[in-house]
């Protein structure tokens, strides 16, 4: 002898089977779209790396924590003012893209620049300061302590190494080398950071200014202000 289902049971079933399909269609609808950008040297960060806390100061003295990191999108380097080339070149990419943001057909929010010394015992505010606003007056110039200038780029998994005029590393970098003409081997990539603080891809050199557009352009599409 077979059940006898309610109408209005097997109603409530079909239109409640209905309701999930529209669901399940809408969210495969609003789903976001895969994050794509094909400008060689681009590594996107799925999921996104959150910044470690850290205190430092820009070169005008004030305090420049992850607070500071909120609310607007950055572009950062690390390095250092003695660097004979790939910094220079780099700021010089960056004084280039920047320009284009002060265009009255840009349409995205200009980001803000910060370059972060890895060399607190010669790069003092002031020079710094002299050495940014060379490239672009609004440019950021970081530094603070060695230890915090440590925790932070090993925090990002990025590098840096002090190197002798013979060659030799010395991987003491929470002191001063005992040579004033050392040099400083480090990460030289374009850092992109959200307007929430998070790490979310880097560009490797050859930095080019249009490169670095096209690629903050496609960061901005998909994570928005």
């Amino acid at each position: 002898m077979g059940i006898s289902v309610p109408k209005m049971w097997i109603r409530a079933g079909f239109f409640g089977m209905v309701g999930l399909l529209v669901v399940a269609s809408a969210i495969f609808v609003l789903k976001k779209p895969t994050l794509n950008i094909d400008v060689p040297g681009t590594r996107c960060l799925l999921p996104p790396v959150t910044i470690p806390p850290f205190i430092l100061a820009d070169q005008r003295g004030q305090i420049f924590n992850n607070d500071r990191l909120m609310g607007n999108w950055t572009l950062a380097v690390i390095g250092y003012t003695y660097c004979p080339d790939v910094c220079p070149t780099t700021l010089h990419e960056m004084s280039v893209l920047f320009k284009q943001f002060d265009r009255p057909s840009s349409k995205i929010k200009a980001p803000r620049f910060m370059f972060l010394s890895v060399d607190p015992f010669r790069d003092t505010p002031e020079e710094l300061g002299e050495y940014v606003g060379y490239f672009n007056k609004d440019f950021l110039g970081i530094t603070g302590t060695p230890e915090e200038i440590h925790n932070l780029v090993t925090g990002l998994q990025l590098f840096y190494i002090y190197e002798d005029p013979q060659g030799i590393f010395i991987r003491d970098v929470l002191h001063k080398p005992s040579m004033d003409n050392y040099a400083v081997t480090h990460y030289s990539g374009v850092l992109f950071i959200t307007p929430r603080g998070e790490l979310v891809a880097t560009l490797t050199p050859p930095i080019n200014a249009d490169e670095v557009l096209k690629v903050f352009q496609k960061l901005h599409a998909y994570y928005g202000d």
